[in-house]
């Protein structure tokens, strides 16, 4: 059984059941988690939208601790734009091909 949920920053459920990340957790995977500044799914797939990664100039980037981040830099590659992901000390640089074309 599918369970659908839309749920915006500072909504209230009324149906008297307490809501909590365990609660919702309970229905399996996936697992979400919602934060002040961030949703993560764990062990499911986000579709139907477009990710847009945080953007920055090499001299901005934020720390590279924890491993796993992802974003983009606008000068990241000898001046080129770029996608970089940590691995925990680092960003690195993730190649981008070629155009996309039909």
């Amino acid at each position: 059984m599918a369970i659908t949920a839309s749920v915006s920053r500072g909504f209230t459920y009324a149906t008297g059941v307490d809501i909590s990340a365990a609660n919702l957790n309970e229905l399996g995977e996936p697992t979400v988690t919602i934060d002040e500044s961030a949703i993560a799914v764990t062990g499911g797939t986000i579709s139907g939208t477009i990710m847009t990664l945080p953007s920055y100039a090499v001299s901005g980037v934020p720390s590279a601790s924890p491993a796993g981040q992802m974003i983009y830099v606008t000068d990241g590659n000898s001046g080129a734009a770029t996608v970089a992901v940590s691995d925990g000390s680092n960003w690195k640089v993730v190649a981008l091909g070629a155009t996309i074309s039909t």
